[in-house]
């Protein structure tokens, strides 16, 4: 302001430049200074140790203690870079949270094993012994383990010292200043939170961890590597460049299929079998550790609850029926169906078709499986099925009818049938009943079908129906890495490759493992079954074959032996099982240590005496004071020594026992005796000339002829002594030694009834070898536990698959799978299986889950609305059938093999009748062709019927099987030219699913009616209520009011939009009417424009007329005169228009006077004639 007043006042004062004022007065800006980071508070220059958030608390930030870590900021982004390898000498594995790159040679962690227990390692022997100690074993290693670096473990409120320092404890110093609690303040909680979490999985049982690890081991990460092939992630694959691995993925079912994954698995098949690059797919079982199965065949749990369901649902149609057929009975008078009886109709019809469609996914399930075996049985391109584990069921056709089946350690098949209640279904009946199979083990066929024995590696490359068998481990990453790295090895590249592999790894021509002389099938086995099966006409002549064979006696000449596998003990040895009662608190011991001790004599002392006792010792380097009573220590020794020999004497002295013994078997013989067990007589009778260090056995041996003598058998007999503990485990007995620590150890609890005069001690009995009288015991044993019904069928049904038993006459596989089929599916439906035969498989643990589930759940126990099994009505107890005696067999109906009808199992043979059963015939082609169809095409109800001859002519000319009259109705009204070319309407076309043309008469008709029926009949009953509502009759109306109504709602909203529409129709129609339409370029004539649809195409756009005009026959090349009378004549008719509404006739005579005279001197200027029309137009 001052330099302003100074200044002249004419004067124009230019703007000063900025460094003017900036000289004068400087700028105040913010201090910049420059970067200084060791005066910068710790916690932001390293602002990600220290932050709160959770994506921020772990990472390798932490890691700086590393001196090669490095981090790079690019886009606002961090990069974390660690030199991280054997070679470099720096961290042995990298942080928990941090990506490295690794190839498939990288050992992943260890698996958790329990200390000085070898149930693990053994267990790996046994899978490969050639192994030695497991590599990925390891007792130390613990996955719980909580690094140092996370932020648990350092000091983030108060302190500033980084991870890697040590404490730095101010409380040493006496101070009374608050820096040593405030510095050694921490958030960090104790010792004790660490500890209690590092107990590991609480919550389930973890493969590696808590619970055996079953299957295979993923050393080379094809499972961790793959992708999910399907939505449930059930199945998945690891594709190589030339190879394709498709692995089956559903462990908590025993990689049991159901219908949906079945049919997903056959498409993959059908992918990766027909891909241009795919030169061999390998098809496995997923390593998970939760399952040592490779498939389990059909889920019959599911198709249990399916049928049980269909048959609940069946029940209560049934018996709501039979309650209105009661009352309708009862009633006198019979009057018009009330709403009750309506909607109990409407119930008893969703009942029925739910059941209908339980009954169709089971029925889908069988027909999927049937067709997963057909498509792996015509694979085009080359399929290995990588058996990995056990077959089941359909799990067997898969693996044994590819083109190559791999066999493995593990590989085992397991044939289920008449032990649920029906017959084997999976496709091995044809494989059975071969020639080849009954030339080399007669009878093989007719055992395994009925009893159900498993059959091993072994037994299948015997039988012929694989030679490849490999003890490879992670075989499936070999075959991908042979075929991406041989491809320029030779010019026939497929066959030499495959060749080679086969040649190399499958052949075992060098390498031979015990696994391969793994057999259910021994040959002294396979002539007992010879004897007892071969050529028989019936089940029942087996079992009595069988029941003869039983009574021989153990010394008779044809009772021949064979080597028996024992089931294994619970526990490895003695020390074990003693361990785990003092666990249990059940140990009984007089060891020295258990006994009081001495009582102090109370005794007067002189004080020299006193002083004596005190010795000064020296212990190293320090001196010390030590008191020794020696009065008192001498008397400890003595009371001590004599306990001692008391106690030697007491174990070598005699021991009484009262012995019971369990031979253990299906026979239940228990035998019981007094024994004394006299360890010094023993060794005194022993030879002298015993090598040092070797076992002594003479007790042992004298208990074990005992017990041969008490069971009636030979004394020579070869057997194991087992201790059968409280706790219900079992552990073996080799020693005398082990013996006394048994004797010492047992508790001895008897039953107090039964007044034993010495106490008791039990032990098992297994045998090592196996009469044959015995092996006929147990076979009959387990046909007697099997469903009768089941097993009539299953011999019916391999009596039809061999025929006469020429190998012209077995059937084929698709013949062979429809009659298992047919077998199977009748089957089902039989009580036996879902109500007895699904539940016989469960565990104890399961049985009490239900039994929980009933006891707290008392609704599902008398209303059921889903199926509840009960442990009564499946089993029956205490049962005795021709001489065997069963504690629990399943309920079956009927109850014993006489008591099967012969027309039952003579109907078994027909085929099937869809119009009869509800079931189709299985035709596995077609149903394998299926998996092709288009996506949401609807299935035919109960499968697809195969009529043979269909489409066929004899030589008259006549159809062989004549074709079907159809009752479709193809509408006559619609348009498919229409239907095919409106994509400018709000719908697809203007095809309805009613059939009628939108628009028609028809579909009038048709709106009318269900206006009708929505006016008269609103609760749908069929009939017309034709009585007007309360407010209707009752109310005052008036003919005014009605008039009114409808002008204000109909006819002025009707005059509006007439009004707004009518300008714009009108340009529209003359500008289409010159050819000036100016929103599209039109380049073709209206003939071209209507008629032609690959022209007409370019113009349709959705919600566009494309000819709005509405011509139909203009020319393009029409005079302009003719466009011009075309609009005269226009206006003059909306003049005409204009006019009646207004009601003046002589009006309206004058101007169409005026007009008619335009039109006359229609050869004047066209600018003369468009004049009025604009004027028109614009008012």
């Amino acid at each position: 302001m001052l330099r302003r007043r100074v200044l002249p006042d004419g004067h124009h004062h230019a703007a000063l430049p900025l460094i003017y004022g900036a000289s004068q007065h400087g700028i105040k800006t913010l201090d910049v200074r420059e970067y200084r980071p060791l005066a910068t508070p710790i916690e932001f220059r390293f602002y990600q140790r220290y932050a709160n958030h959770p994506n921020r608390q772990s990472g390798v930030q932490f890691l700086t203690h590393y001196n090669t870590h490095q981090r790079f900021r690019v886009n606002k982004d961090y990069i974390d870079y660690m030199h991280w390898g054997k070679e470099q000498g720096q961290a042995r594995l990298p942080h928990r949270h941090q990506r490295v790159a690794f190839d498939f040679n990288d050992q992943l962690h260890p698996t958790r094993a329990v200390e000085g227990n070898g149930d693990a390692q053994a267990w790996c022997a046994e899978q490969d012994p050639t192994i030695g100690p497991h590599p990925d074993l390891d007792a130390s290693f613990d996955p719980n383990r909580r690094v140092f670096s996370h932020p648990e473990h350092w000091n983030k409120m108060f302190s500033k010292r980084r991870p890697g320092e040590g404490r730095i404890d101010l409380r040493v110093l006496p101070s009374r200043s608050l820096l040593g609690p405030l510095m050694a303040q921490s958030d960090t909680r104790g010792s004790a939170y660490f500890r209690l979490d590092n107990r590991g999985h609480s919550n389930g049982r973890v493969p590696g961890l808590n619970s055996p690890f079953l299957g295979e081991f993923d050393r080379q990460m094809m499972q961790a590597m793959s992708r999910p092939l399907n939505a449930d992630r059930t199945l998945t694959g690891n594709d190589g460049r030339f190879s394709k691995t498709i692995m089956i993925n559903e462990p908590k079912t025993h990689q049991a299929l159901s219908g949906k994954t079945a049919s997903e698995l056959n498409t993959e098949i059908d992918v990766a079998t027909n891909a241009v690059y795919s030169k061999l797919t390998v098809l496995e079982a997923a390593q998970s550790g939760l399952t040592n199965y490779f498939c389990g065949g059909l889920n019959y749990e599911m198709l249990g609850f399916d049928l049980h369901m269909a048959e609940m649902l069946r029940e209560r149609a049934h018996a709501m029926l039979n309650r209105d057929a009661g009352a309708a009975a009862s009633s006198a008078t019979l009057t018009t169906c009330t709403d009750a009886t309506k909607a109990e109709e409407r119930m008893v019809e969703q009942l029925l078709r739910d059941a209908l469609r339980y009954e169709d996914r089971a029925d889908d399930a069988l027909r999927q499986h049937a067709a997963l075996i057909w498509r792996v049985y015509t694979a085009p391109r080359p399929l290995m099925a990588l058996t990995n584990g056990k077959c089941r069921g359909t799990g067997c056709g898969v693996s044994v009818y590819s083109k190559y089946c791999a066999l493995k350690d593990a590989s085992e098949f397991i044939f289920d049938g008449p032990n649920v209640g029906i017959t084997p279904y999976g496709g091995l009946t044809r494989l059975l009943a071969r020639p080849e199979t009954s030339l080399k083990y007669p009878g093989l066929a007719e055992f395994i079908l009925l009893t159900g024995t498993s059959l091993f590696a072994g037994d299948a490359l015997r039988l012929g129906w694989t030679d490849l068998f490999t003890t490879i481990s992670d075989m499936s990453y070999h075959i991908k890495d042979w075929f991406d790295t041989t491809e320029h090895m030779h010019n026939d590249a497929i066959a030499w490759q495959l060749g080679h592999l086969l040649e190399t790894c499958f052949k075992m021509r060098e390498a031979h493992s015990s696994a391969m002389e793994r057999v259910a099938i021994t040959p002294v086995r396979a002539r007992w079954i010879e004897d007892a099966f071969a050529d028989q006409p019936s089940v029942t002549h087996i079992v009595d074959t069988l029941s003869e064979i039983e009574r021989l006696p153990l010394t008779a000449e044809h009772n021949t032996s064979d080597d028996s596998r024992c089931t294994p003990y619970t526990l490895d040895s003695v020390e074990a099982g003693v361990s785990k009662l003092e666990r249990h608190r059940l140990r009984y011991t007089h060891s020295p240590w258990d006994i009081t001790p001495p009582k102090d004599e109370v005794a007067l002392q002189h004080a020299s005496e006193v002083f004596n006792a005190y010795v000064l010792e020296r212990r190293g380097a320090v001196n010390a004071v030590v008191h020794k009573n020696t009065d008192k220590l001498a008397a400890w020794q003595r009371q001590r020594q004599e306990e001692y020999h008391a106690y030697r004497s007491l174990r070598s002295a005699p021991h009484p026992r009262h012995v019971y013994v369990r031979l253990e078997g299906c026979e239940g013989k228990l035998v019981s005796f007094d024994f004394v067990f006299s360890l010094q007589q023993q060794v005194n009778t022993e030879n002298k000339n015993q090598k040092e260090g070797s076992r002594r056995t003479a007790s042992l041996d004298a208990l074990k002829k005992k017990v041969l003598v008490s069971l009636g058998m030979p004394d020579d007999r070869d057997i194991e002594l087992g201790w059968y503990l409280p706790t219900l485990d079992t552990c073996p007995i080799y020693s005398d030694e082990e013996l006394m620590q048994v004797l010492h150890a047992d508790p001895g609890i008897e039953d107090p009834k039964l007044a034993l005069k010495y106490p008791p001690i039990y032990f098992i009995v297994k045998r090592n070898t196996l009469y044959f009288s015995e092996w006929a015991y147990a076979v009959k044993h387990q046909l007697l536990l099997q469903s009768p019904f089941a097993l009539r069928a299953a011999y019916e049904m391999l009596t039809e698959v061999r025929g006469d038993g020429s190998a012209e006459r077995v059937m084929p596989l698709a013949e062979s799978l429809s009659t298992e089929f047919k077998y199977i599916s009748r089957l089902l439906r039989r009580p036996d299986f879902y109500r007895v035969g699904v539940h016989t498989d469960k565990s104890a643990e399961a049985w009490e889950e239900v039994r929980e589930e009933r006891r707290r759940n008392i609704h599902k126990t008398h209303q059921p609305t889903r199926p509840l099994p009960d442990f009564e009505d499946v089993f029956e107890r205490n049962v005795e059938i021709e001489g065997h005696r069963f504690l629990l067999r399943p309920r079956w109906n009927p109850r014993t093999l006489q008591d099967v009808v012969e027309a039952d199992v003579v109907r078994l043979r027909a085929p099937l009748s869809y119009g009869d059963e509800g079931v189709a015939p299985l035709h596995v082609q077609t149903q394998c062709a299926k998996a092709n169809r288009i996506t949401g095409m609807v299935e035919d109800a109960g499968g697809m019927e195969v009529v043979p001859g269909l489409g066929e002519v004899d030589a008259k000319g006549a159809p062989v099987t004549p074709p079907l009259q159809s009752n479709a109705h193809v509408p006559q009204n619609v348009s498919f030219y229409e239907m095919a070319r409106h994509p400018w309407e709000d719908t697809a076309s203007s095809w309805r699913r009613d059939g009628f043309t939108e628009g028609s008469m028809a579909n009038y008709e048709a709106q009318y009616l269900a206006a009708e029926r929505a006016v008269y009949d609103e609760e749908g009953r069929g009939v017309h209520n034709y009585w007007p509502s309360r407010e209707a009759s009752e109310g005052v109306t008036s003919e005014e009011k009605d008039t009114a109504l409808l002008q204000e709602r109909l006819f002025k909203p009707l005059e509006e939009a007439i009004s707004a529409v009518e300008p714009w129709a009108r340009n529209l129609r003359r500008s289409a009417s010159d050819g000036t339409l100016g929103y599209k370029a039109e380049i073709a004539t209206p003939e071209e424009k209507i008629y032609d649809d690959e022209y007409y195409r370019w113009f349709i756009q959705p919600g566009h007329h494309p000819n709005p005009s509405g011509l139909t026959s203009v020319k393009k090349g029409a005079s302009t005169q003719q466009g011009t009378d075309a609009a005269e004549l226009e206006r003059i008719w909306r003049s005409v228009v204009s006019a009646e509404e207004d009601g003046n006739a002589s009006d309206v005579a004058d101007v169409a006077a005026d007009d008619a005279e335009d039109v006359g001197g229609a050869g004047r200027g066209e600018e003369e004639l468009t004049a009025p029309m604009d004027e028109d137009d614009s008012a």
